[in-house]
């Protein structure tokens, strides 16, 4: 294979790179739109895949468009930008079919999607210290910094505070008193609040009308317009006695779970987040367990084979990347469940996972992507399953 070769661009793969194919191995690269004839550079090889460089766009497509932000490209939080934002859902959409037919062997799925604002979205984001002493982002594959005289995908109330802040010749010192000696420290603003790690351990944030509180520096939603469509359909048709929320964090679904079951288990290995779920729920409505998922469902399973299992009206799960473990998937084929809800951000590992349960006689019902981060490659998707006694 020739370093310099000019190709057709494919699809997009999950991370938003678009997919070339060279004598069958696929070549990724970065910032291309399918469609595109492309003149590259191969910069990395290995056995399945190689990543090129554009030389130069041969033939670009019709929806290539001007980067609003000037870092587009260095900055290592955006990697759709150059493309127009009505067409980012569509080749998102079809990567996620691609994943369901390949992984899951499942050629017909029918998907919907739900997009709500391609700029502006963005509620909570990591800041770095740049080396002229300035506020920014990391750099795409690099351990350095970028400086970021603002951020088009933040929103209003954090780009404002960004700009501001970098305005200064010099770092602000109530800033970095708060800092201490950070190199980085979680910003989350809705609204006109801001919350800046250091100054508050918390947060406060509203998601479809209800309010929650969750420690600054771990985990939360960060596109809040699309975390409230997303509860919302989560919990459609949802009712009974006992719900399991599985990787439950600070409760986003727990606390809305609590409206709809009698009894809501919240387990989660982080001790911190489950202490944040216990306030975010209704007195008395919840149990917490802090432990991985992985041990609670291998202890359940090994109570049920001892004859005491729990019957589960509803099991959610919102894991991460890396999707659910075989012993999970296998205690959710045994289990007495009524139905499961299926959370995810990775559309290739959530593939995987159905399609196991998929082959163990489960039905998939529904299956929905929410385009939780527009001008990035990523996209979130919400599923439900019927066990094989209800399909």
């Amino acid at each position: 294979m020739a370093d310099r070769m000019i190709l057709d661009v494919e699809r997009l793969a999950v991370g938003g790179d678009g997919i070339a194919f060279f004598d069958k191995q696929a070549i990724f690269i970065p910032f291309s739109i399918p469609g595109e004839k492309i003149s590259c550079e191969i910069v990395e090889r290995s056995r399945d895949f190689c990543r090129a460089k554009i030389l130069d766009i041969i033939e670009p497509s019709p929806f290539r468009v001007n980067p609003p932000c000037p870092i587009f490209g260095i900055c290592g939080g955006c990697s759709l930008q150059h493309i127009e934002y009505s067409h980012q859902l569509e080749y998102k959409t079809a990567a996620a079919s691609e994943s369901f037919r390949r992984i899951a062997k499942l050629d017909s799925v029918a998907m919907d999607s739900k997009s709500g604002s391609g700029f502006g979205y963005r509620n909570r984001v990591q800041i770095h210290f740049t080396q002229d002493h300035g506020l920014g982002y990391m750099e795409a594959e690099s351990a350095s910094s970028v400086r970021a005289e603002g951020c088009p995908i933040a929103t209003p109330v954090i780009d404002a505070w960004l700009r501001a802040q970098n305005r200064r010749s010099k770092p602000d010192r109530e800033l970095m008193a708060r800092i201490g000696q950070r190199d980085r420290f979680v910003v989350f603003g809705q609204d006109e609040r801001l919350y800046i790690e250091g100054a508050e351990s918390k947060a406060e944030a509203i998601v479809d009308g209800h309010r929650y509180s969750f420690p600054l520096k771990h985990f939360f939603q960060s596109n809040l317009e699309m975390a409230g469509a997303l509860v919302v359909d989560a919990m459609e048709g949802l009712s009974g006695g006992k719900a399991a929320d599985l990787y439950s964090g600070a409760g986003l679904f727990a606390a809305r779970l609590a409206e709809h079951f009698e009894e809501v288990t919240c387990v989660e290995s982080d001790a911190v987040s489950l202490e944040a779920a216990r306030g975010n729920l209704p007195p008395g409505r919840g149990r917490f367990i802090a432990t991985d998922v992985e041990s609670w469902t291998r202890t359940a399973s090994a109570l049920a084979r001892r004859g005491n299992s729990t019957a589960w009206d509803c099991v959610l799960a919102d894991p991460p990347r890396s999707g659910l473990s075989p012993v999970t998937r296998n205690w959710l084929k045994s289990a007495d469940i009524g139905y499961f809800v299926y959370v995810s951000c990775d559309h290739a590992t959530m593939a995987r996972d159905i399609g196991d349960l998929v082959r163990a006689g489960w039905e998939l019902d529904s299956l929905r992507l929410y385009d939780f981060y527009p001008q990035t490659g990523h996209i979130e998707a919400l599923a439900r399953l019927s066990p094989p006694d209800k399909a």
